[in-house]
């Protein structure tokens, strides 16, 4: 006993030494005022509002047709005996495609030569006999009939002879024919038939296309209908020719729904730049609508809250909630139709951080 006594002497002893300079010490409360921490700025970056006349564009990925894809076909019948263009090959007007075989159409053409020869010595020598009959005739030595029969015979010759001719000319065209000519500038699109083929008058031997016009074919959401119109802007792109822009306008809408799309096309023609080629793709921007002083803010300006879309006005230092409403995405920036004036200094990078009434430090200059 006597030893635990002096063991909790001590303790016992400095714990009154403690409480009685407790009592010397001021007592008054410390204001609530001055334990609450100050609000903690957020770090943000800023923008100001902007204006500017903006473009609603609708993107559509679509091709390029010819508008002509002419086939070249036989005009005679024949043997085709070979080709001298092949498939890619650029044509121009008259150049020779290829032969058919000639001998049947040399034949023919000599044979309708030598009539025609034949009726030309027979017209010659009764132009002969007319002219003595005429002369006879005023010295009452023949009579009138027998003159008249003689000038018959002669017309009858030279009808003959005008039948001929034409014959022969036929006969020499068929023998030109088997020569296939090309009638068109153009790319050498498809080859229809193939050598040692016999052909009949139309069987064609090859497709040409045209490339100095094209057609370009996009197709769009049918949903869009309502907002296309003829002579809508658009401006065109394709891969074969990356830096070239080419603008047109709809010359077509027409309808393509089936029972597996729900889309329409728009067609319009334009004059090939140069490199673009039928069957390559094509990016059209369909120009919907344009709009003056449109407002624009960075996207990550917008941010949701349960009161809506909001975007965060910066007035001294301190964040002010703005309920907005939206119109078009445009690149970065977002058009805002409504909540927000030309000039105003908007929270970009942090802007989800912040409440309304938050303090905000910025970080770098205003950047429109």
């Amino acid at each position: 006993m006597t030893f635990n006594f002096r063991l909790w002497l001590p303790a016992f002893t400095l714990t009154l030494f403690l409480a009685a300079c407790g009592d010397d010490q001021d007592t008054k409360p410390v204001p609530a005022e001055k334990t609450k921490p100050a609000p903690r700025a957020t770090l943000i970056s800023t923008a100001l509002t902007k204006t500017e006349t903006i473009e609603v564009v609708e993107h559509s990925v679509g091709a390029l047709e010819s508008i002509i894809r002419p086939e070249v076909s036989a005009e005679v019948e024949g043997r085709f005996l070979g080709r001298f263009v092949v498939t890619g090959q650029r044509v121009k007007p008259g150049q020779l495609l290829a032969e058919l075989d000639t001998e049947d159409y040399t034949i023919a053409a000599q044979a309708a030569d030598a009539e025609v020869a034949q009726l030309e010595a027979l017209t010659r020598n009764q132009r002969r006999t007319v002219k003595r009959f005429n002369q006879l005739i005023k010295d009452k030595l023949i009579s009138i009939d027998r003159y008249e029969e003689a000038r018959a015979q002669l017309d009858s010759l030279e009808e003959q002879l005008k039948a001929a001719q034409a014959r022969s000319n036929q006969k020499q065209r068929g023998l030109t024919k088997t020569r296939v000519l090309s009638a068109y500038d153009g790319i050498v699109d498809e080859e229809l038939a193939s050598p040692g083929d016999f052909l009949k008058v139309g069987d064609p031997l090859f497709r040409i296309i045209k490339v100095d016009k094209l057609r370009a074919r996009l197709p769009l959401p049918e949903t869009l209908a309502n907002r296309l119109s003829l002579g809508l802007k658009l401006r065109l792109v394709s891969p074969m020719a990356p830096d070239v822009t080419v603008e047109s306008s709809i010359r077509e809408i027409r309808p393509t729904v089936g029972s597996r799309n729900r889309a329409i096309d728009i067609l319009t023609i334009i004059d090939n730049p140069g490199p673009w080629q039928p069957g390559a793709s094509v990016t059209g921007e369909i120009i919907l609508d344009t709009r003056d002083n449109a407002i624009l803010v960075p996207k990550a300006s917008l941010v949701l809250r349960p009161a809506g879309k909001v975007v965060y006005v910066i007035k001294d230092g301190i964040a002010h909630q703005r309920i907005v409403e939206v119109g078009e995405y445009i690149g970065a920036n977002i058009e805002i139709t409504a909540g927000l004036k030309d000039g105003e200094t908007v929270a970009v990078n942090g802007a989800g951080f912040l409440t309304d009434g938050s303090p905000v430090k910025i970080s770098g200059a205003n950047k429109p």
